[in-house]
C-alpha cells in the first residue's frame, strides 16, 4: 500500500544477515516488497514460555493472510494461539475474504488443528480443552472461535468497508474490530452493504432480505466490538479531515461500540 510503515521499516534491516534480508527491494529511492514471505520457526513456540497474561499483535509488520503465506503456517499460528488461553492474541489484516475462507474451513479441520496442538504443544496442555463430564480427555480438536483471539479488518475507505466488514461478520471471532487506520475520505457506515446497517452490525443485529421485501432486523448475530481510526504518519502523508472522523466516532456513540482515536498523524497539529 501507499506509504507502508513497515515496508520503509524493513528496508532499514533489509541487507545481508539482517531480520528483512530478501523482503523488501530498492526501486530508485523507494523501498518495494519482493512479495517474499519468511517464516521464522524459532518465533513460533514464544507465547508458549510465558506463563504471565500478554497481549501479541500477530505479524505487525505483515499480514497473516497473505496470499504467500501456507495454509499449514497459519495452522500452526492457531494451534499456538489455542495453546495459550492466558494470552490476548489480535490480528489484523487487509484480506478479509482469506480469513472468512479459512477460519470456516477451519471447523472442518479441527481434529486435524488440534493433532497439530499436540505436536507443538505436548500432550499435557490438551487437557486445558478436554471434556469435563467423564473426567477424561476425550480429545476431539479445536474448539472455535477461540476466545483470546481478536480479528480485525482494515477498511480505510468507503470501498474497503464496503468490501471488508461483510467478510469479517461472516468470520469466527470472540472479537471482532475494524482499524479505520488510515482514515483517508468520509466513510458512511449507514448503509455500508446491500442489506446491512453500520449500527446494527455493530449492534449484533443484521438485516436480512426475504421474499416479502423488507428486511426485519435478526438480533443475536455476529457483531463488530471495536473500532479504531487515526491519520497517516510519515513522509508523504495524505491528510485526514478531522469530520471523517467525527463522523465515525458519533455512529460508533450511537451504537454503543468502544472507539479508539489513535492519532492524527503527519498532519496533527
Amino acid at each position: 500500500c501507499q506509504n507502508c510503515y513497515a515496508e520503509k521499516m524493513a528496508a532499514r534491516f533489509s541487507g545481508d544477515g539482517q531480520p528483512y534480508e530478501g523482503l523488501v527491494k530498492r526501486v530508485g529511492n523507494e523501498a518495494r516488497w519482493t512479495g517474499k514471505v519468511s517464516f521464522v520457526e524459532e518465533k513460533l513456540t514464544e507465547p508458549l514460555k510465558r506463563r504471565k497474561p500478554t497481549t501479541y499483535f500477530v505479524n505487525s509488520m505483515s499480514d497473516l493472510f497473505h496470499e504467500n503465506v501456507p495454509d499449514e503456517v497459519i495452522d500452526r499460528i492457531f494451534a499456538i494461539m489455542a495453546l495459550c488461553p492466558q494470552h490476548t492474541v489480535q490480528g489484523l489484516t487487509k484480506r478479509s475474504a482469506r480469513v472468512r475462507e479459512d477460519l470456516n474451513a477451519a471447523w472442518e479441520r479441527r481434529e486435524h488443528l488440534g493433532d497439530l496442538m499436540a505436536e507443538i504443544g505436548g500432550e499435557d496442555r490438551l487437557g486445558w480443552y478436554a471434556p469435563e463430564s467423564d473426567g477424561k480427555r476425550g480429545w476431539t480438536g479445536m474448539h472455535l472461535p477461540l476466545p483470546n483471539v481478536w480479528l480485525g479488518a482494515s477498511v480505510e475507505d468507503q470501498a474497503r468497508v464496503d468490501e471488508r466488514i461483510p467478510d469479517l461478520l461472516a468470520t469466527p471471532a470472540a472479537i471482532r474490530f475494524i482499524s479505520a487506520e488510515p482514515l483517508l475520505g468520509p466513510v458512511d457506515f449507514e448503509n455500508f452493504c446491500d442489506g446491512f446497517k453500520f449500527i446494527d452490525a455493530l449492534r449484533g443485529n443484521w438485516w436480512h432480505d426475504n421474499p416479502e421485501g423488507n428486511n426485519p432486523i435478526s438480533p443475536g448475530h455476529e457483531k463488530l466490538h471495536w473500532v479504531i481510526v487515526g491519520g497517516e504518519s510519515g513522509k508523504g502523508a495524505r491528510p485526514m479531515n478531522p469530520d471523517w472522523c467525527r463522523s465515525v466516532r458519533d455512529q460508533c456513540a450511537t451504537a454503543g461500540v468502544p472507539y479508539f482515536f489513535k492519532q492524527w498523524g503527519a498532519w496533527g497539529k
